[in-house]
């Protein structure tokens, strides 16, 4: 009697869609903040957001090990709707010339990552090491859970408003 084959990228199909995903918005993240950091003109704001765009290089990394070790193969690009509105906002900014359209396209921006990130989390179809995988990575994506204006900036960069 023959078996099936059955490859671990093939029992791990829908965790690897996730991670993929979820690399996929987060090198938008990354992306977006370099532009920002590029742009931006206050030396401030371009440190903090070059930072943060170091750090979801460094998610991203960590999600692409994981998506390896599930014998998937990892993306290294963001999506079109990313690059889209990446764009959009070179134009915008480009017209306006101020840190308030940065920092508008930041905010959204970043809503519909954690958005992206707490649907992830909350997949009932996804394994357990997997989903702590994404949770580990989540705590960096966004450390002050609940709060979407505190995880904007990282608070040891002073750019908060009142601090």
């Amino acid at each position: 009697m023959a078996r099936l084959d059955i490859t671990d990228a093939d029992r791990h199909r829908h965790d690897i869609a996730v991670l993929n995903r979820l690399i996929e918005v987060t090198v938008d993240s990354a992306d977006g903040y370099r532009d920002a950091a590029r742009d931006s003109n206050d030396a401030g704001r371009k440190l903090a957001y070059g930072r943060r765009a170091e750090q979801r290089d460094a998610v991203v990394q960590s999600l692409q090990q994981a998506l390896r070790d599930l014998g998937g193969r990892p993306g290294d690009t963001g999506s079109l709707l990313g690059k889209a509105h990446r764009a959009f906002m070179d134009v915008k900014h480009a017209l306006l010339r101020d840190d308030e359209t940065l920092e508008g396209s930041i905010r959204n921006g970043e809503s519909w990552l954690i958005d992206t990130w707490e649907v992830a989390l909350n997949d009932p179809d996804l394994g357990d090491p997997t989903r702590e995988v994404i949770r580990r990575a989540f705590d960096l994506i966004d450390p002050h859970p609940g709060d979407r204006e505190e995880h904007l900036l990282p608070p040891e960069d002073d750019l908060r408003p009142g601090a």
